[in-house]
């Protein structure tokens, strides 16, 4: 084995385990996921339209996972859904002191095998949610110096239409009580 697959297998079972939902409804391990890449840039949206409702997003729920020992990678999850307007694009994220921010998800191949990859922006309309939340949509946090179990992150989620809303990262081992009651 050449010193390029040893360096790679370690790094992408880091990226995999970060994603990783170690409640009992999860599956037992990720040996068959794969983090397949995307051409962002391939496919941007059309804009959206100016309905003349200032766009007001109200996040919840948001919390990070502590690092895995030794990583610099891991996962950020929130709950947004739109206080006022009609529709809103989430474009991208970013965390203090991280290297990058991508928006993930995870989605089941033809042969059954789980794979996370990046996505697009995300639309938000009036009455909806968008979850990010374990086994789904996720933010893959790489560079980030570790955080631990109650530390707190700053970020920021880029809307097109609101703009840039600040958002406070738990870290947290599991999801908040009441993340996903709506």
């Amino acid at each position: 084995m050449t010193l390029r697959h040893t360096l790679f297998i370690p790094a992408a079972l880091l990226a995999l385990a970060a994603c990783s939902d170690p409640s009992p409804e999860a599956p037992a391990g990720h040996d068959g996921m794969d983090h397949d890449a995307m051409d962002t840039a391939a496919a941007a949206p059309a804009p959206l339209p100016d309905d003349g409702i200032e766009p007001v997003i109200a996040v919840s729920a948001s919390w990070i996972r502590p690092h895995p020992q030794g990583r610099d990678v891991t996962a950020a999850y929130f709950t947004a859904r739109l206080a006022e307007g009609e529709i809103d694009r989430l474009v991208a994220a970013r965390i203090g002191g991280a290297e990058r921010v991508e928006l993930h998800t995870h989605t089941m191949d033809e042969q059954g095998m789980m794979r996370m990859r990046p996505v697009g922006p995300q639309d938000l309309a009036a009455g909806e949610t968008l979850d990010f939340a374990p086994g789904g949509l996720h933010l893959m946090v790489f560079g980030l110096a570790p955080v631990v179990e109650g530390d707190t992150v700053e970020g920021v989620l880029v809307f097109e239409r609101a703009g840039e809303v600040p958002v406070r990262f738990e870290a947290r081992n599991s999801a908040p009580a009441g993340a996903m009651d709506h």
